[in-house]
């Protein structure tokens, strides 16, 4: 309940740039919250008012980490508007707020930018998407947040990581960590991605599972699966179905396919231009997409995964129904 100046909702100049504000005590012990804010000065955007947010969304879309001077640990901010009316209307500043809770001990840096202003982010109703443009947010040198422990008794540093259980849910808190970086050998934790960034979470252990043990799992626990979504779950699923050997070497990560463009490949576990298949699951073989009218489309086979996969568009006017209707 930090109060909110007056003056941040009446920037007046349109080439204010918006900005970070950390109003609570910047030094701070393990497990303690820091405030985070971000003002956006009202701006004109030049687009089309048909763009416009769902109901209790914010207008701009803003991502902000705070990152490790030293660990290079980044913790997501997830911002939220303060209720105030101000941030419903269109063409007024906006101010976003979270209560961020940091467990590594560092010097934290802000950094981010805006994605899009004024609802561009919302393509529905038949509207072109708006050009990708970030807009980075102005972020003082001064704006820093300490953490220590003085008696080096954290349960959550990275040198106690392995000794934490395994987790057992999908949405355990946790921070992304350089792999580089690590007090352990990396080679029991998942691998990182493009950037060299693995997530760890803060009160349980992720392990690296090889891709036969993953699906063995899935045949036994979850042997009949509907996966929905774009491009990106279809390249997961080529992961999935070779086994991890497409897009396997360092090359070949760099490549288009590999990136974002893989819907021209040719591959031969199933049809990157269908929009609804049947893929079984072969802990050994991998997966094929059933395509004989004779085999059974109701009984998943003994020892196997079935997924039916569904591909839609990402966000953007060509979804019928719209993606968050679907």
């Amino acid at each position: 309940d930090i109060p909110i100046p007056d003056s941040y909702w009446t920037v007046q100049d349109a080439s204010a740039p918006a900005f970070v504000t950390i109003p609570s005590n910047r030094r701070i012990g393990v497990d303690d919250t820091v405030c985070v804010r971000v003002v956006v000065p009202a701006k004109p955007t030049g687009v089309f008012l048909a763009y416009a947010p769902f109901p209790n969304t914010p207008w701009d879309s803003v991502l902000v980490d705070l990152v490790g001077e030293h660990s290079k640990v980044s913790v997501p901010v997830h911002l939220q508007p303060v209720k105030d009316v101000r941030n419903t209307y269109r063409d007024s500043t906006h101010i976003y707020e979270a209560d961020v809770r940091l467990r590594d001990v560092d010097v934290y840096r802000a950094t981010g930018y805006i994605e899009f202003r004024g609802g561009e982010w919302n393509c529905e109703g038949g509207l072109a998407p708006v050009d990708y443009n970030p807009e980075l947010l102005y972020i003082s040198e001064m704006l820093t947040v300490e953490v220590s422990d003085p008696q080096n008794s954290s349960p959550y540093s990275l040198d106690r990581y392995m000794d934490l259980p395994l987790c057992t849910e999908l949405d355990s808190d946790g921070r992304w960590v350089m792999a580089a970086k690590l007090p352990f050998e990396p080679h029991n934790i998942p691998l990182p991605d493009n950037h060299g960034m693995v997530w760890l979470p803060y009160m349980c252990r992720l392990r690296r599972m090889a891709y036969t043990d993953y699906t063995q799992c899935l045949a036994t626990r979850y042997p009949m699966m509907h996966w929905f979504g774009d491009s990106n779950l279809r390249r997961a699923l080529k992961k999935l179905t070779t086994l991890g050997r497409w897009c396997q070497t360092g090359e070949e990560q760099l490549t288009r396919p590999c990136i974002c463009e893989d819907y021209k490949e040719e591959f031969t576990r199933f049809n990157s231009t269908y929009r609804e298949m049947l893929i079984d699951m072969d802990p050994e073989s991998g997966g094929h997409m059933l395509t004989d009218e004779s085999a059974d489309f109701t009984t998943t086979p003994a020892g196997m995964a079935r997924i039916y996969f569904h591909k839609w568009e990402g966000l953007s006017p060509k979804n019928k129904p719209a993606w968050h209707k679907s």
